[in-house]
């Protein structure tokens, strides 16, 4: 039925036909020339998978770091494991930092540390700055995604390289073409 009324809509005349062949081709790419305009007019492009993967290691390594120096300190060495056990407010402190390394700052800044040197930021599916509710909806989400790399098969799978997290709060991970900090080349 389809083909019918394709059929008798192009005997009409030729121009018509041509007319509905490119109005077909613009709707096939309506969505990505649309969504590639208004990236180059803001100056984004999606995230690629290793970028992210990059910042997280960052991020992770500063996090490391300063539990590794906080526990010599204040932790107990473990007997049988490198490593340190700490108990109250040393792990408190390691909590309140791991909240405000990520999630708060993701919130406020829409960076970490390992985001903003490779200048990533996370912005809402409209490009617009996220809230402190969707930074924490990825922060949790991100235990799912870590367990048994979920999240990089998911990403793998998607053109715009989002894990579960993103999804569920609503961001995409962009790669800001101008700079987000100064590296002296500016």
């Amino acid at each position: 039925m389809l083909n019918r009324k394709l059929t008798t809509f192009n005997s009409r005349t030729n121009h018509s036909r041509d007319v509905v062949c490119k109005l077909k081709k613009y709707r096939m790419s309506e969505i990505t020339i649309e969504n590639q305009t208004e990236t180059q007019k803001n100056g984004f492009e999606i995230a690629k998978k290793r970028s992210r993967i990059g910042a997280f290691l960052i991020d992770f390594f500063i996090f490391w770091l300063i539990a590794m120096i906080l526990g010599i300190f204040f932790g107990e060495p473990l007997e049988d494991e490198v490593g340190f056990h700490m108990t109250g407010l040393p792990a408190f402190g390691m909590m309140v930092f791991g909240l405000l390394m990520w999630p708060i700052s993701e919130g406020i800044w829409g960076q970490t540390i390992g985001k903003r040197i490779l200048d990533l930021k996370v912005l809402s599916n409209d490009f617009k700055p996220i809230g402190i509710g969707q930074a924490f909806g990825r922060f949790f989400l991100g235990f799912i995604d870590y367990i048994f790399l979920i999240g990089i098969i998911i990403a793998a799978n998607n053109k715009q390289n989002k894990r579960i997290g993103d999804y569920a709060a609503n961001t995409i991970v962009i790669r800001t073409i101008k700079p987000t900090h100064n590296n002296g080349y500016n």
